[in-house]
């Protein structure tokens, strides 16, 4: 089984450097991050060569929690995420005009395919998160996208993107990282809040043009979730953050 390593929830430490591209324009990564997640990536590519390397990687377990000073990370990596860990500790984060889209901008990049829960199971393996008693499953689904491994019709993961009535847009992904062989690690430090018990981190952010962006991901011991929430109300994003916390509380797996 190939390993991947996911820092799923360092992935959040410099707001918004890591949008759903569906969600927001790219942003520029700090050139000490992209170097160090490169070199990660070979050295998995260079463990998977071999036998040994596989068979290490697979008697791992399959989530790890870790403290930011345990990361295997260049200094500078880990100052980089410590100050956003900082700043993100004192609420929701203040971002330049344009940082954020509108709902506008990202309804016009969202598909419209939307397929029936039976396509789904056959496409991923098992049936999708069930969200009838969440605020989303009685919302207008906009259209559903392949996630996490992809190979050709099939694929380990799917996110679908919903449009809710005087709140925004709410695009929720999920992935049998189990499936992907996706090795997730977490940063103790950047876990804030908890999901039905499992650890979590929120994060929400204000554009000085009045937009919104909300997040939450955690991990149970089959999927990993993001959920995201863009709004152009900005103003009442708090009460995003908390909204998308009550969703992920009510959806079952």
């Amino acid at each position: 089984m190939k390993a991947k390593i996911v820092a799923l929830v360092a992935a959040s430490f410099v707001a918004p450097l890591f949008a759903q591209e569906a969600a927001g324009p790219k942003h520029h990564v700090p050139q000490e991050m992209a170097d160090w997640t490169r070199s990660l990536a070979l050295k998995e590519v260079e463990d998977g060569r071999s036998a040994a390397g596989r068979s290490a990687i697979a008697g791992k377990g399959q989530v790890e929690i870790i403290s930011l000073a345990e990361m295997d990370a260049p200094p500078s990596v880990k100052a980089n995420m410590a100050e956003g860990i900082s700043k993100r500790s004192g609420g929701t984060l203040a971002v330049a005009s344009g940082s954020i889209p509108s709902t506008a901008e990202v309804i016009a990049t969202v598909s419209n395919t939307r397929r029936s829960d039976a396509e789904l199971k056959r496409r991923l393996g098992y049936t999708p998160a069930d969200i009838s008693r969440t605020l989303i499953g009685a919302a207008e689904l906009l259209g559903t996208e392949p996630n996490g491994t992809i190979h050709g019709a099939t694929s380990t993961g799917l996110s679908r993107t919903y449009r809710v009535p005087k709140v925004g847009v709410v695009i929720l992904s999920e992935d049998d990282y189990l499936a992907s062989g996706t090795k997730i690690t977490l940063i103790r430090e950047m876990l804030n809040t908890e999901v039905n018990g499992v650890p979590a981190r929120s994060y929400a952010a204000r554009s000085e043009d009045g937009k919104g962006r909300a997040e939450l991901r955690w991990v149970t011991p089959t999927r990993s979730y993001f959920l995201t929430l863009i709004t152009d109300d900005g103003a009442r994003i708090e009460q995003g953050e908390e909204l998308l916390l009550q969703i992920a509380k009510g959806i079952a797996t």
